[in-house]
């Protein structure tokens, strides 16, 4: 029988300490952001936490204003953010996962997004966004 590890716990704690951890497959070698207890490519539960870094490679923005309309995920969890601060929805993976994130992605704006857009992807750096609660969650910033 498997028995269930505490995720949610060590990885906020990390995210406090400015470090991003995901879930590497013992068996498969696959590596998946946000962790979840299972393995997505082979079903295993033999996983351990890495250390993804701080930088993220953007493959897609999606524009939109995230006050309206959008994905609901980040229309619920933009109550939560502190800062108020626009943010567009990207699609990226860390440069030691393998599987693509959506996530928040600040610094793109309606004049920059077409030559932002031009560039894809790019390397952005992660965003510690603080949410009520008194816990952190990850976007990301476009370099300047």
């Amino acid at each position: 029988m498997y028995k269930l590890r505490p995720i949610l716990k060590p990885y906020y704690d990390n995210l406090e300490k400015g470090k991003i951890m995901g879930m590497k497959c013992q068996d498969c070698g696959d590596v998946v952001w946000p962790p979840l207890p299972t393995c997505q490519k082979c079903g295993s539960t033999n996983l351990d936490w890495i250390d993804l870094g701080t930088e993220a490679v953007i493959d897609e923005i999606r524009f939109e204003d995230s006050s309206v309309g959008g994905d609901y995920t980040f229309r619920k969890a933009d109550e939560f953010f502190v800062s108020k601060e626009p943010y567009c929805v990207c699609v990226g993976h860390f440069p030691a996962g393998t599987h693509q994130f959506h996530a928040a992605l600040y610094g793109v704006t309606e004049e920059n997004k077409d030559e932002l857009t031009s560039q894809l992807p790019f390397k952005a750096d992660a965003e510690f966004i603080q949410l009520d609660g008194g816990f952190k969650s990850v976007g990301f910033r476009v370099r300047k």
